[in-house]
């Protein structure tokens, strides 16, 4: 079995749990489940780099992951905030006939499910790990998870729409998914993108392929990803 088969076969499962839950609490809650993921998804986007550069000169000891802590923390929080204040304001649900409820359930429980595991994949891009993370399981520059539906690209696509248009910052050039991809694999400390056909356990300089993925001593890493180098921190190797 491919190393990619098995993580496109964890996405499913993923996908599959969010939507039963999701689903579950019909129309009006999954269309505000939906709404939730999705500014919870551009705060975290939008703040991110700002906190992450925080957590390098000021707790250094959690800089190799800043990235990865301030995207998906401020995502959680947005989150977590949202659907109390929701569920405060709009306690009830709006009763509607049978098929449409139905129908709307799976639409926004799919939809939901979608951007939700899609944006988890996102701050996965962001963590201090492999090139190829899980040593090949997932690379996501070429691969489009699970079996070529791309819940990632998705979601960075609707994020580049909404960054782009109403939620852009002011003298920003903008958004660009390929340009974010490419800057957190970039960042990942450990290089896996060696010839996978070279020997293994030799040297770089005689071709070998290092045991594991480990990284190489031409391939430096920069403590805290681009959130670091955005900090001025020099590149060290990992």
């Amino acid at each position: 079995m491919e190393m990619s088969l098995i993580f496109d076969l964890v996405v499913v499962a993923m996908l599959f749990f969010c939507f039963i839950a999701i689903s579950s609490e019909g129309f009006w809650g999954s269309a505000i489940a939906l709404f939730n993921v999705i500014f919870s998804a551009l705060i975290a986007m939008n703040f991110a780099d700002k906190v992450a550069a925080k957590i390098v000169t000021t707790v250094t000891f959690l800089s190799g992951f800043a990235d990865c802590l301030s995207l998906g923390g401020i995502f959680a929080v947005t989150l977590l905030t949202l659907r109390f204040l929701t569920d405060y304001l709009a306690p009830g649900k709006l009763r509607l006939p049978g098929p449409v409820e139905g129908l709307g359930k799976i639409l926004f429980g799919a939809a939901t499910s979608v951007i939700l595991v899609g944006f988890l994949l996102i701050v996965l891009q962001a963590a201090p790990v492999h090139k190829k993370i899980f040593w090949g399981m997932y690379t996501p520059e070429t691969q489009k998870p699970p079996f070529g539906l791309g819940v990632d690209k998705i979601a960075l696509q609707l994020l580049q729409t909404s960054l782009n248009g109403p939620f852009k910052k002011s003298g920003s050039s903008g958004f660009d998914p390929d340009t974010w991809v490419a800057g957190k694999t970039g960042a990942r400390p450990y290089d896996n993108t060696v010839d996978e056909n070279a020997p293994a356990g030799g040297t770089p300089e005689t071709g070998g392929a290092p045991v594991g993925g480990a990284p190489t001593p031409n391939s430096p890493g920069i403590p805290g990803g681009t959130a670091g180098a955005a900090a001025g921190l020099a590149p060290t190797n990992p």
